[in-house]
């Protein structure tokens, strides 16, 4: 693929979508568009700092997808 096709967004995709979770209560999938482990892992990082945040974790599902899941559970 185009170098390019690494960072930007195509048009009509959203940079970040929601997903809840119906399983597990207070929790989410956020879907981040045309990032990889720099963003995911700060995020991550300072998600850990706030006391409300029980999990927070990412990935990478596969190296030539561009994206990252960023999955969140809160106390409340």
């Amino acid at each position: 693929p185009d170098r390019y096709e690494r960072f930007v967004v195509p048009e009509g995709v959203k940079k970040v979508s929601y997903e809840r979770d119906t399983k597990i209560m207070n929790a989410a999938t956020f879907t981040v568009e045309r990032e990889d482990h720099t963003i995911g892992n700060i995020v991550r990082m300072q998600l850990h700092r706030d006391d409300n945040v029980l999990f927070a974790g990412y990935k990478l599902p596969h190296p030539l997808q561009y994206k990252i899941l960023l999955r969140i559970q809160t106390t409340s």
